[in-house]
């Protein structure tokens, strides 16, 4: 079973900043995870919400918005990363203000990276292309740009929205694969669970199916997923969240028989792993 940082190893430093990700893949990740985002003038950038003011010192600017889509890229280079929870995560709050907010096309030009696994999830695509904005596009052209094939690079893509990733499908190039993202509030309006007709239609057009946790604990949908010929992936594991002793809960998120977990704390999923091999 792998095992992926979510938005880097956001449990300890600020999240979706390159020194997050490093630390994600020295706490012993298979595979880094994090957002991608789309400026008012068309550069991806890497967070997780439109709205900047959760995870950025935006607050320490005068700019007349919180909204990525209402600003430049130059504004957004002008921000620093802040913690997301900073009461829970203290020591990530200590270091804040400290890191930059990346461009997609920093980290893909990074040395560092060569070799290593990347799961990239478009944010927001239905969003910003009625805002007249293209990330689907922007985002082929930075892979294509970035030459990560032959810099030995694993790519994935996912996303929440069908169509969006269908359009990423096609306009980029093997062999990164497609990952439909499923939790139980962003189902199709009328859709309760994921059925077998579902699962077949995500499994012709796509290589994986990655779970809430919620859906990947209750019956046989990971089972059935597999059989469909999908990868399955479980988000997100976190010490905070733990129902019961950390240890055990990881245990459980693994023994749901998924091919990978996105974990805040990569090194303490790690151990769990180890432990049961």
């Amino acid at each position: 079973m792998q095992i992926f940082g979510h938005r880097g190893a956001c449990g300890y430093l600020p999240e979706n900043t390159m020194e997050s990700f490093e630390l994600a893949f020295q706490l012993g990740s298979d595979a880094i995870e994090f957002d991608v985002v789309m400026t008012k003038d068309g550069h991806l950038v890497i967070r997780h919400d439109n709205d900047l003011s959760h995870t950025t010192d935006i607050a320490n600017h005068s700019f007349l918005s919180n909204k990525v889509e209402e600003l430049n890229l130059e504004d957004v280079k002008k921000l620093r990363a802040i913690e997301r929870y900073p009461e829970g995560r203290s020591g990530s709050a200590a270091k804040d203000g400290q890191y930059s907010i990346p461009e997609l096309s920093e980290v893909l030009n990074n040395p560092a990276f060569d070799q290593k696994h990347l799961i990239i999830e478009l944010k927001f695509g239905k969003h910003f292309a009625a805002l007249g904005l293209n990330p689907v596009e922007a985002l082929a052209r930075i892979l294509e740009e970035s030459g990560w094939q032959g810099r030995g690079m694993r790519i994935t893509i996912e996303c929440f929205e069908f169509d969006i990733l269908q359009q990423l499908r096609d306009r980029i190039s093997r062999p990164a694969r497609f990952v439909f993202l499923s939790a139980p509030d962003m189902l199709p309006t009328g859709v309760t669970l994921l059925t077998d007709e579902l699962l077949a239609q995500i499994a012709k057009n796509f290589d994986g199916l990655s779970l809430a946790i919620s859906m990947a604990l209750r019956g046989d949908l990971v089972m059935r997923a597999k059989a469909m010929g999908l990868e399955t992936y479980l988000f997100t594991a976190r010490i905070e969240t733990a129902e019961g002793g950390v240890d055990e809960w990881f245990k459980m998120l693994v023994e749901t028989g998924v091919d990978g977990i996105f974990c805040d704390q990569p090194d303490q999923l790690a151990k769990v792993v180890s432990s049961l091999t």
